[in-house]
């Protein structure tokens, strides 16, 4: 039962409360998108690729932000989650400007969004990762210093925001990577609670605890442990690794629950982050990239499951990034 709570708060609650551009305005990168292409990866201009960021784009608003479908009002999650995968893939934040307002107007000028949402901490640390993934400065956003902010959310001994919930712990270090700040003392600290935090099967759990592991809080923590600093090769990495070979299905996917896009995208980041290809991780003939572009509709979104949307906007934006090979921070 905590298994499968793990996994459905990680693929659901979480994610529904996460190569950039310089100052929004920088080119693809064409070394990175042939790397990802030697890697049997997409690249910027493959159909899928192309087709999700239309996506995206068609949840825009005339307010510059977006919402979870075109139907919906712009809102600073979904906004942050666009702009992390455009910046991901190397897209120029003005080509998305709405009225003259661009997703970056969005998200400055509704600061005040993140005081009325749950888990101010992890929702901080995504809206500070898609600053700094375009090149602002997020020690001076319309007078805030969101890298102290941050850093205010971490305790001495290392834990990170809500208790028995290390969602935020990797968000937050997540996020002071992204702002240059991996040596810092707060992401050192994070770090070392996060090891310890390990269960014995090499995965996490989202609250902390030592049984229950899930792939997708395992492979949040392993982009937050790689972006602060801590080796690839480490034994910590590859019993995490170790983890999620084992929970990956017949199918090429992954989730306890049935393959899904939310730990799909997840996982793939964690794997290009730790320096694996995704593609030589099979099933037999199947492989997660192939079985996260099964999930692809016509429109360009990525469902949840072939029979179930869920929060299709979000794990499109997560799957512009797996699928070119980006990680979390971009």
């Amino acid at each position: 039962m905590i298994r499968l709570l793990g996994s459905v708060l990680a693929s659901v609650v979480f994610l529904a409360i996460a190569t950039g551009t310089i100052d929004g305005t920088s080119e693809e990168n064409p070394a990175a998108i042939n790397d990802s292409a030697e890697l049997g990866l997409l690249s910027m201009s493959d159909g899928p690729v192309v087709s999700a960021i239309n996506y995206l784009s068609s949840c825009q608003n005339e307010d510059g932000g977006f919402g979870s479908d075109p139907e919906s009002e712009s809102n600073i999650k979904d906004t942050a989650l666009a702009i992390v995968a455009f910046a991901s893939a190397g897209k120029n934040m003005s080509d998305f400007a709405k009225n003259g307002k661009s997703p970056l107007d969005y998200l400055m000028e509704n600061q005040a969004e993140l005081d009325n949402l749950s888990n101010v901490e992890a929702q901080v640390g995504r809206y500070v990762t898609a600053l700094a993934s375009v090149g602002l400065d997020p020690m001076d956003i319309k007078g805030k210093n969101y890298v102290q902010i941050l850093k205010s959310y971490c305790r001495p001994d290392g834990e990170v925001g809500k208790e028995n919930y290390i969602w935020d712990d990797a968000w937050i270090v997540i996020a002071l990577a992204a702002c240059n700040e991996s040596h810092s003392n707060e992401v050192n600290s994070a770090l070392d609670h996060l090891k310890r935090m390990q269960t014995a099967k090499g995965g996490w759990v989202w609250n902390g605890g030592a049984s229950g592991e899930d792939p997708d809080t395992t492979s949040i923590i392993l982009c937050a442990l790689i972006s602060g600093g801590e080796d690839k090769d480490s034994d910590v990495v590859k019993k995490g690794l170790q983890y999620l070979s084992s929970e990956q299905n017949a199918d090429g996917g992954f989730s306890s629950l049935g393959s899904n896009a939310a730990t799909d995208g997840w996982v793939i980041m964690a794997l290009n982050a730790a320096g694996q290809n995704p593609r030589s991780w099979k099933k037999e003939s199947y492989d997660p990239i192939g079985h996260l572009l099964s999930l692809q509709q016509d429109d360009g979104s990525i469902w949840w499951k072939k029979d179930s949307e869920g929060f299709s906007f979000e794990w499109t934006a997560n799957g512009i990034i797996a699928l070119t090979g980006g990680r979390m921070p971009p």
